[in-house]
């Protein structure tokens, strides 16, 4: 199968799965009359509806805010409504906000008060640091290399396919001081799941439910970014891959590491990364050298389905830490152990669609299962 072909049958396939499975936020529309139009996904139990008619629901025209308003409960307040305008390309929003705002500028990132700030970590990529703007808490990066080329790539990447729920949200940039401000998010990344489920202390069934999700929200990531010719490259370890998603206030996944993506059947990583690879297939690990030119159809098809491959691999091996050992994910893993054994597969792997749909699948047997004995979920 041809990447030109695979790629077809994402496009085919990707209305279908993403609009309803992968998303938690409600999408709230309201118009000039009382009668409005509401979208709303069966993610999780956990979302509450906001009165369209309070003030903050309003659609707006200005500051590009496209008239819908994402809400969700935040675990890390109690599950308290929060709610925030929907933004395109070059805007942004935080929880509260009425209005979008543009991207910060230079001038504006340079007038952010760095006196009171808390490192956070330093990559051999960048360096972090959580700053306040206008009272919200945000991450401020710093590019430690300064080659212009390897700069401009960095950006590209958190900028090119912005807004998106799946990604981690740019706030600025100044491109001239290698600087990138993007949303803070209280839990920090996925490789502490159990300490944040410990810290929440959720019912067991809710938890089981959340865990599944984070399933769900993964096969997702791996599906929009495949439908858009990219992969993540250096996620050579199962703890390299954890620390490159965040979990949303109300327990989903955005990518929040974009340094390495590559083109799907053009790029490979770098070669310092195989020495270190223990979370690769056998196929990718065999031509993880192999770059391709544009023009060579047949390299970019062969080196296409091994980067393809690559990400379906490594989808057991991440669903099966989110679920957890507990007992009462048992279940779950029973159902997921077919798709999952398919995935280990060196000839014949599915789709991300198709374990995106086993997912959710398991999901309303999980459900089914739930409402069988009366449990009834929030």
């Amino acid at each position: 199968m041809t990447y030109k072909t695979i790629h077809k049958l994402y496009k085919n396939v990707f209305m279908l799965t993403t609009s309803a499975i992968v998303y938690n936020s409600k999408i709230l529309a309201s118009s000039n009359e009382s009668t409005s139009i509401s979208i709303v996904s069966t993610a999780t139990p956990t979302s509450q509806t906001v009165p369209i008619s309070s003030p903050d629901m309003q659609k707006t025209t200005e500051n590009n805010t496209s008239g819908f308003t994402s809400c969700w409960a935040d675990y890390g307040d109690a599950k308290r409504t929060k709610c925030r305008p929907l933004c395109s390309y070059g805007y942004f929003s935080l929880p509260g906000m009425h209005e979008c705002h543009q991207w910060l500028s230079c001038k504006e990132i340079g007038k952010i008060d760095r006196k009171n700030y808390t490192r956070l970590e330093k990559k051999s990529i960048k360096r972090l640091s959580l700053l306040s703007w206008n009272n919200y808490p945000v991450v401020l990066s710093k590019v430690l290399n300064k080659d212009k080329g390897w700069n401009d790539r960095i950006t590209s990447n958190y900028r090119r396919l912005q807004p998106h729920p799946f990604l981690l949200q740019v706030i600025g940039m100044c491109r001239k001081k290698r600087l990138i401000v993007t949303e803070y998010h209280q839990f920090l990344d996925t490789h502490k799941a159990s300490r944040v489920f410990k810290q929440l202390k959720l019912p067991e069934n809710e938890e089981s439910l959340i865990r599944l999700q984070l399933c769900i929200d993964y096969a997702g990531i791996i599906e929009f970014l495949q439908m858009n010719g990219l992969y993540q490259c250096d996620a050579n370890i199962l703890h390299k891959l954890l620390t490159q998603l965040f979990f949303t206030d109300d327990l989903h996944l955005v990518v929040g590491d974009l340094d390495y993506l590559r083109r799907i059947g053009i790029d490979n990583c770098p070669t310092w990364f195989k020495k270190h690879s223990t979370f690769g297939s056998p196929g990718f690990i065999k031509n993880e050298n192999v770059s391709c030119s544009s023009s060579n159809k047949q390299c970019v098809d062969k080196l296409a389905e091994v980067h393809i491959n690559e990400d379906i691999w490594k989808l057991p091996d991440v669903c099966s830490f989110f679920l957890g050992k507990s007992s009462s994910t048992s279940s779950i893993r029973y159902d997921l152990e077919s798709i999952h054994k398919q995935c280990k597969n060196d000839t014949n792997l599915p789709l991300a669609s198709e374990v995106l749909q086993s997912y959710v699948m398991a999901k309303s047997a999980f459900l089914k299962r739930a409402n069988k004995n009366a449990i009834k979920y929030k």
